[in-house]
């Protein structure tokens, strides 16, 4: 295969040397040297050939690879960490635009904040940051990107305490469709800004994001774990703790197998800045009703918490997802993903969810491109195996589970845990308004819908005549 134009044809190879000479970084073709690894991403689901992949080494490199692909109408994709559940960081015989390589990072003490390229990983960040007793909240999964992140919304561990990545974006660096670069911050093109904090890559490549910090120390973290039987109890437990939970204690459900064969949910707390009160706390997790199966606790850097997942997302697996938001955990709820979880075709497989609420619900819905602030949970259904005949079982469950779910659901989902679903799930995770503004945007930034491998907004027909 072969560099190829939206309409199918090979692109000549004048224009492709062209570009090899224009950029600092690597262009790499299928006959390459380190092309087979480059191609890579982390689903493994997903094992496509770009025709062209472009390793840039700074901002100046995107700008090239983003005016070649306009020139040569060649359908483009945007690669940060590679971590895109749907495939998105790749394409067949399209050009990727590879950010790998940028990982600069500064952090600025007098102003609070870190600016980062977008070829870094969460844990490049949090160590860096770290370092300087500073944090700012990233996702659960310390591989991957920052960029992909960022630009859906950013739901970590930190975000009841600090609100989510995009609320602590202050500024960032943007690529456009026509190869300019736009400075985007609440003083600088706020449409931009509004569009980017949660519209995911559908405006641009972002090159350089500034985010704002918080001091952050070690954390206490641990594990309650109570048998499937007993799920009416934790339930209501969780309800009601959820009610009354401090800002700084983030909070996740996980369906586990039990060693005698039986379901058991396991609930992690993460205290990000532990108190006095933070025993009562771990003790009320433990006293919903029956005695727990399990009980641990223990203190822990904050880059090592984000780092408690990294096993359980290893690279080049295969998975398919579904996610969704709930107001609340009920007993129906819970037991409906018990029987889910017994159900699933992989040991690999995981189900869990995750509480939201704190500073998230309290930036205005309209203050940013995402809109889901309410209290309530990100559930999320993750099908994980490892061999190619398996996928028809996995995913089926998946879809299974997941209608099972929908009678619980608000509706609202989370864009960076969307597969390629139909426009009707892009919808539901902007909302009509949010969405018709997007739409508005997309026309006004990227008109012939060059960033469109992604979760696609469509411009608006009215804006572009």
């Amino acid at each position: 295969m072969t560099l190829k134009n939206r309409s199918g044809q090979p692109v000549a190879a004048a224009g492709i040397d062209a570009l090899r000479t224009a950029v600092r970084g690597d262009v790499l073709g299928q006959q390459d040297d380190g092309y087979a690894q480059a191609r890579l991403v982390w689903n493994g689901y997903f094992n496509r050939n770009p025709g062209l992949i472009v390793r840039c080494a700074g901002a100046a490199d995107v700008v090239e690879a983003v005016r070649f692909a306009t020139r040569h109408d060649v359908p483009l994709a945007v690669r940060s960490g590679g971590h895109s559940y749907p495939g998105h960081s790749t394409i067949d015989d399209g050009l990727v635009v590879d950010l790998t390589r940028m990982k600069g990072i500064r952090v600025d003490l007098q102003r609070g904040v870190a600016i980062a390229e977008p070829g870094l990983l969460l844990a490049d960040l949090d160590d860096e940051t770290y370092r300087f007793g500073l944090a700012v909240t990233g996702g659960q999964v310390s591989h991957t990107g920052i960029a992909g992140l960022t630009l859906g919304g950013g739901i970590g561990w930190l975000c009841r305490a600090q609100g989510l990545t995009v609320d602590n974006l202050v500024a960032a660096d943007v690529v456009l469709a026509n190869g300019e670069v736009r400075r985007a911050s609440a003083d600088d093109d706020a449409d931009l800004f509004w569009a980017i904090r949660g519209g995911g890559g559908n405006f641009g490549i972002v090159t350089s994001f500034e985010y704002r910090l918080h001091p952050q120390g070690a954390c206490r973290t641990g594990v309650v774990v109570y048998r499937g039987a007993d799920h009416r109890a934790v339930a209501e437990g969780v309800s009601e703790f959820a009610r009354t939970a401090p800002d700084r204690l983030g909070l996740a459900l996980g369906c586990l197998g039990l060693e005698d064969g039986e379901p058991g949910i396991a609930i992690r707390y993460v205290d990000t800045e532990p108190a006095e009160d933070t025993d009562q706390l771990v003790e009320a997790l433990a006293g919903f009703g029956p005695e727990p199966v399990l009980r641990t606790s223990e203190t822990m850097t904050y880059p090592k918490v984000q780092q408690l997942s990294d096993a359980d997302m290893m690279h080049h697996r295969r998975y398919y997802t579904r996610s969704f938001m709930i107001p609340t955990v009920t007993a129906d709820a819970l037991g409906t993903l018990l029987k889910g979880f017994q159900d699933r075709r992989s040991p690999l497989t995981q189900v869990g969810m995750m509480l939201l609420g704190g500073q998230v619900a309290r930036v205005a819905p309209e203050a940013t491109a995402f809109p889901h602030r309410e209290d309530g949970f990100l559930v999320t259904l993750l099908g994980g195996w490892t061999d190619e005949k398996d996928d028809d079982v996995n995913t089926a469950w998946c879809r299974e589970t997941y209608d099972r779910m929908q009678q619980f659901t608000s509706g609202g989902v989370y864009v960076n845990e969307l597969l390629d679903e139909g426009e009707r799930r892009i919808l539901s995770a902007y909302g009509a308004g949010h969405y018709e503004r997007l739409s508005q945007l997309k026309a006004k930034y990227d008109p012939n819908n060059v960033f469109r491998v992604n979760q696609n907004i469509k411009p608006a027909p009215s804006a572009r005549s």
